[in-house]
């Protein structure tokens, strides 16, 4: 039962990680577009102005552009990842009296990022996320309509840990990243106070994960101290019965190394917006950005290590492990790698907001939002071959495997949420700006994990706007973003758990864990006329 369970929860537990990480996209929520008036603005800006990124924020206030005009922006960020794993007073208890676990009091610190390139594939370390990225319009003299299209990145997060890094069972190298590289996109302007706008985003989806396995827990620690009572002894008769001793198996062993690549280079959605200025103090915007249903396709490259392989293959050299022989893995793969695809949704967004001028020289947005994350209600891989480490995951979880694929719940959560801006003009070219925008996770606290290490975050905007000549406009934008969280021992059953029916991956059984997040992104660009 023992060798049946930890097969299982390694099976099972790889696929976990991967959907976990796509919670990171309300992280991800308008984070990385680079408008820095929305930035500074804590990104209400629907009733607003956003320059070429209309796009994406409201299609309707295009019809702001006036004749022929072009945005280049650059925009750079960095993370700041950190988690702590404290062990509880009676640890080890859950392992039968093992505690020596190398990863118990120490932390998780990362400032790598990570990105995917399109066409490459695979997460590539870079010191600094920085991308410069551009788009123009037209709107024609004397016509309602305003052409445009676009290049931005609705999401971009990434990130790598060292090889030794505490934090590496769940997410040594992480990216999640769609860029939208093709956005056609129409505003008409129906009367002096009514606007409307659509825009078609054509984006590259990509998904990419490097993961460290092992899998602390009761049967797990019962291995461990079979083989401390059983290995020492040279010759041990018991192993024509049961073999323990090919290698190590205990709660804190490390099982392999998963590495996946999965991409779509066509995905498209649809924005619509609807803009309303009745008076010069009052505007009111909406926005519905559609969802994204996507069939992701790439490679999976699973490396086993060696005390993996030979516990197997000592156990196999067994009566009962002949007698489980044809549910059990052979040992006898280093690697097993092939094709793999998922069927992903990118959620639907919408936000409403309004704009008010109570002086000539401020002014203050609000905006509403929500997202549909309950579209991740589960997740199916799906494998191009029978797989050895899935003949026993279909035995023990019918419901969550088959022979050839994974069927995950997942249970995230749609979420409302607001934000806050406020500008002040300093005279008829310098604009002056700062927001708060509070953004609260998608991930239920029993689903929370240090691979997507983000609970409830608030996001802080700062930035200005000037106007250095009459068809020239610099706007430079800061944000800081920052989030804690914190998982009890036994909260989680994607991280933490100790129960023996939790076969989901816990690869932090009984620990303490609080994660801690920072991010800064710093975005300027130059608009003008040509």
């Amino acid at each position: 039962m023992t060798m049946r369970i930890t097969a299982l929860a390694s099976a099972i537990a790889w696929t976990t990680l991967l959907f976990s990480g796509a919670a990171q996209a309300q992280m991800a929520q308008n984070l990385t577009i680079g408008n820095p008036k929305a930035m500074a603005l804590g990104n209400a800006i629907t009733a607003d102005s956003s320059g070429i990124d209309a796009v994406h924020y409201n299609p309707a206030a295009l019809t702001k552009l006036k004749g022929r005009q072009t945005t280049v922006k650059f925009i750079t960020w960095m993370m700041d990842i950190r988690a702590d794993f404290d062990a509880p007073p009676d640890y080890g208890s859950s392992f039968l009296g093992l505690n020596d676990d190398p990863v118990k009091n120490r932390s998780s610190r990362t400032t790598t990022a990570a990105m995917y390139l399109p066409g490459l594939g695979g997460a590539v370390d870079v010191p600094m996320l920085f991308a410069p990225l551009a788009g123009i319009s037209i709107n024609p003299p004397g016509s309602k309509l305003t052409f445009a299209t676009n290049v931005y990145a609705p999401q971009a997060l990434g990130y790598s840990r060292d090889g030794d890094d505490p934090g590496r069972y769940q997410g040594k190298e992480v990216v999640l990243q769609r860029i939208t590289y093709f956005s056609p996109s129409l505003g008409y302007q129906v009367n002096d106070e009514l606007s409307v706008g659509l825009s078609i985003g054509f984006s590259h989806q990509a998904v990419a994960l490097n993961q460290d396995f092992r899998a602390p827990g009761i049967l797990t620690g019962f291995t461990g101290v079979a083989q401390d009572l059983l290995c020492i002894i040279e010759g041990n008769p018991f192993e024509v019965l049961l073999n323990l001793c090919g290698g190590d198996m205990g709660p804190f062993t490390d099982i392999g190394n998963l590495d996946i690549d999965m991409q779509q280079s066509l995905s498209p959605t649809w924005n619509f917006g609807v803009l309303w200025e009745p008076t010069d103090w009052f505007a009111w915007g909406a926005v519905y950005q559609s969802e994204a249903k996507m069939h992701l396709q790439g490679k999976y490259r699973m490396k086993y290590s060696e005390d993996w392989q030979g516990f197997w293959r000592g156990l196999d050299s067994s009566l009962i492990g002949v007698i489980f022989d044809s549910i059990t893995p052979d040992g006898v793969f280093a690697e097993e790698s092939g094709n793999v695809s998922m069927d992903l949704t990118y959620p639907a967004h919408f936000a409403t907001g309004i704009k008010l001028k109570p002086h000539p020289r401020w002014q203050i947005n609000f905006d509403l939002k929500w997202t549909d994350y309950a579209a991740w209600d589960k997740f199916v891989l799906e494998f191009d071959r029978k797989l050895d480490i899935l003949k026993i995951a279909r035995v023990f979880s019918p419901d969550n495997a088959t022979e050839t694929s994974i069927i995950l719940d997942r249970d995230y959560e749609s979420v409302w949420s607001w934000a806050v801006g406020v500008q002040y003009d300093v005279n008829d070219r310098l604009s002056l700006r700062f927001g708060f925008e509070p953004r609260p996770s998608a991930i239920p606290g029993n689903k929370a994990d240090v691979l997507a290490p983000l609970g409830d975050a608030k996001l802080y905007g700062l930035g200005l706007g000037y106007r250095w000549d009459k068809d020239t406009i610099i706007d430079i934008g800061f944000n800081y973003l920052t989030s804690k969280q914190s998982i009890p021992s036994g909260v989680s059953c994607n991280v933490n758990c100790t129960s023996i029916d939790n076969m989901v991956y816990n690869p932090y059984a009984d620990l303490d864990i609080e994660t801690r997040v920072k991010a800064y992104i710093l975005a300027l660009t130059y608009q003008t006329t040509f």
